[in-house]
């Protein structure tokens, strides 16, 4: 009960967080985009619906969770326009695979931050995934400045996502970060 009353807790953070920042990109947009405010206030919804829909479970089919990361990244596709580019390459017979709540988003989430807000010229982020015998391997890669993954605040991002991860499996999934400038590559792995 301790553990999933952490993973609750872990999970309520990243969601209030997502919200405040569409909610100010929306007033940001109303005055000179107000087409773009609406779409993206819909698209918004549909995250909400989707959160809300999967509250009771901390584990959603793959299928589910890229839905709700296409949604976010054509929200952001509103704030930042063709600087931000983004390609995902997920076989559909792949999306009936559990995997934890909103941590696609997590992860392009911070693609978006690293590489494409923080360039004039944005980046390009490709999600991908695969399967072996026994792992869900789900890469997404950016072809931003990087970052230093030592700097990972906790109680931020891939922190928080790390904690969930080792909250729903234990040690038999991972997180794992490489980032250089030019690339950085996100990999998530966890039981199929």
């Amino acid at each position: 009960m301790a553990s999933e009353a952490r993973l609750a807790s872990l999970e309520s953070r990243v969601q209030p967080h997502f919200l405040f920042n569409t909610l100010n990109s929306i007033a940001a947009l109303i005055p000179d985009d107000p087409a773009g405010a609406e779409r993206m206030t819909g698209q918004l919804a549909a995250l909400l619906r989707a959160s809300l829909d999967s509250a009771d479970t901390p584990l959603v089919p793959l299928g589910a969770e890229l839905s709700s990361t296409r949604n976010y990244l054509a929200i952001e596709q509103v704030r930042f326009g063709d600087r931000l580019r983004y390609n995902m390459e997920v076989p559909p017979s792949l999306e009936r695979i559990p995997v934890p709540r909103f941590a696609l988003q997590t992860l392009v989430e911070n693609s978006v931050k690293h590489a494409v807000s923080s360039r004039r010229s944005g980046a390009s982020i490709r999600l991908s995934a695969e399967t072996t015998d026994t792992t869900l391997r789900i890469t997404v890669e950016d072809d931003g400045p990087g970052f230093d993954p030592a700097q990972a605040q906790a109680g931020h991002g891939l922190a928080m996502l790390r904690e969930r991860l080792a909250l729903s499996y234990g040690g038999r999934a991972s997180l794992t970060v490489v980032s250089d400038p030019g690339q950085t590559r996100l990999t998530l792995e966890v039981p199929r």
